[in-house]
């Protein structure tokens, strides 16, 4: 799905959360309608920017479709996505047979982090360092983090993300944009840019082969 920005917002100004929906067939018009009351409160949230989603399509006996949402920062979607009237909605669609997936698009994380530099940084070295945040926030909750049997699985997806978007919104992005920022801002020698770069690299390479043999003693 493609995510324009709106008229009124620059592009490098608003923090993008996409969802993908699952829904059952006898329970369409219930999540249809607490969709609706959805998009009516978020719009009253403070931040809020715009919102977008497809039409319920049938993929083999269950209807999905999907949802973009923007807020001007961080810190207001995060607000949004836990607040108690959001929470009510999705526990009454969880109800009626509705799952969904949330992942980040990482060009929100790079247009918010554009907001933090002093000195515009390109585009490749923004996502390669969220990738750098992302990577091992994702695999380490999957790691530690064990639904229990009384906890559904939209809920599970809902604490799960959540706690994803809070860990590299509020502490990972900001700490490790610290570090690199002088790489970000192409501060420094070609030796130091160098350096900066290949740590990166060599960081992802080494959390790649530690979640490896993870998993396999796990499995």
């Amino acid at each position: 799905m493609t995510s324009p920005p709106t008229p009124d917002q620059a592009a490098d100004e608003y923090f993008e959360y996409h969802f993908a929906h699952r829904v059952t067939p006898e329970h369409q018009q219930i999540f249809l309608e607490c969709q609706e009351q959805l998009k009516e409160l978020e719009k009253k949230y403070p931040g809020y920017i715009s919102s977008e989603s497809t039409e319920l399509r049938s993929e083999g006996g269950i209807f999905v479709a999907e949802t973009v949402i923007r807020f001007d920062t961080l810190e207001n979607f995060i607000g949004w996505l836990d607040s108690p009237e959001r929470r009510q909605l999705i526990y009454l669609e969880e109800n009626a047979g509705y799952e969904f997936k949330g992942k980040v698009n990482t060009e929100g994380y790079s247009r918010w982090l554009k907001q933090k530099l002093s000195q515009p940084s390109p585009v490749w070295k923004i996502n390669l360092l969220v990738l750098l945040v992302l990577y091992p926030t994702v695999m380490g909750l999957n790691l530690l983090l064990h639904k229990p049997d009384l906890i559904d699985f939209p809920t599970w997806m809902l604490f799960s993300n959540f706690c994803s978007v809070a860990i590299t919104g509020w502490f990972a992005v900001p700490w490790v944009s610290g570090i690199y920022q002088r790489w970000l801002e192409g501060q420094g020698t070609k030796k130091e840019q160098s350096l900066a770069l290949a740590s990166i690299i060599l960081a992802l390479l080494l959390l790649l082969q530690f979640f490896r043999v993870i998993f396999s003693r796990l499995g």
